[in-house]
């Protein structure tokens, strides 16, 4: 062990690999603003105090119903069900599906065969060259509010589905049902 002086006293120093080992230990430590549902069904509400970072991962479900969180990621066949809430960024990887049928949101990416249902009308989108400055606007089914959802980039329009209300669907159906009897 090293010494050195201190205040006139000889003060032992430990080895250099103590302290290597007791730096990469503490960093190894989780924050506590980070929360990972990795199995099962879980809730996100307003109970939760903010987090910083959610992720649902291995074919976990997530019902988001309200309650703020900077980033919510998806991956590896997870599924997340956004009913409230607010959140600054939403990416979703490897198989993941979200669904989103109010809530605000900043910007969302969608990568490796992920899907985003979107349950609004009179949806318009808005491509545009540049990262984070497309977008998507409409209305949500679930309560007519409007809404202006920016896009990481333009080749994730790709992975959304504009969902049709339940009702419009039905009597769409109805419709070709009466025209296939009719011939």
């Amino acid at each position: 062990m090293k010494s050195r002086k201190n205040n006139g006293r000889e003060v032992k120093m430990p080895p250099a690999k103590t302290i290597t080992i007791l730096i990469l230990l503490l960093s190894a430590t989780t924050c506590r603003a980070d929360l990972v549902f990795d199995t099962g069904y879980n809730i996100f509400d307003d109970s939760y105090p903010y987090y910083s970072e959610v992720a649902v991962i291995n074919d976990a479900h997530l019902d988001v119903l309200g309650g703020a969180m900077w980033k919510l990621e998806l991956t590896n066949y997870a599924t997340a069900n956004i009913y409230n809430g607010d959140m600054d960024l939403l990416f979703t990887n490897e198989n993941s599906i979200v669904n989103i049928h109010n809530g605000t949101i900043d910007c969302f990416g969608a990568y490796d065969n992920s899907l985003v249902n979107l349950y609004a009308y009179d949806v318009v989108f808005h491509p545009v060259d540049d990262y984070e400055e497309s977008w998507i606007e409409g209305k949500y089914y679930s309560n007519n509010n409007s809404f202006a959802l920016g896009v990481w980039h333009k080749d994730h329009f790709a992975h959304v589905n504009i969902v049709p209300e339940p009702t419009s669907f039905l009597l769409f159906a109805l419709g070709v049902l009466f025209f296939r009897k009719r011939y």
